[in-house]
C-alpha cells in the first residue's frame, strides 16, 4: 500500500470540507440556530467531533440539501390590498 502524503487531499474529496455550524449558516445564508434545528430534525446529516469541539457539517451534505430543497413553483402572486372600510355605527 502506497504511503499517504500529508500535503495531498485523498483521492476524490479535493473539495470536501468539514463546515462548522457559523460556516454552514453562512452558505445556507440563515441563522445558526436554524442550521442546529435542520441538524435535530435530521434534515442535514452531521459529524460529531471531540467532546468540546462542537459539530461538523460535510459540504457535500450542505450542497445535497440546498439541491433537496430547489423548486421550480412560481412565486404566488402579490395580492393587491383590500380597500379600508369606514367604520359603521350600528343602531339599537
Amino acid at each position: 500500500m502506497k504511503p499517504s502524503n500529508s500535503n495531498e487531499p485523498p483521492l476524490g474529496n479535493a473539495n470536501r470540507r468539514l463546515l462548522t455550524i457559523k460556516e454552514a449558516a453562512q452558505v445556507l445564508c440563515c441563522s445558526e440556530a436554524n442550521v442546529y434545528a435542520l441538524k435535530e430534525a435530521g434534515e442535514l446529516p452531521f459529524v460529531c467531533v471531540g467532546v468540546r469541539k462542537g459539530y461538523r457539517i460535510d459540504s457535500f451534505d450542505v450542497e445535497a440539501f440546498i439541491d433537496r430543497k430547489k423548486t421550480n413553483k412560481v412565486a404566488a402572486p402579490v395580492r393587491t390590498p383590500r380597500p379600508r372600510l369606514k367604520h359603521l355605527r350600528l343602531s339599537k
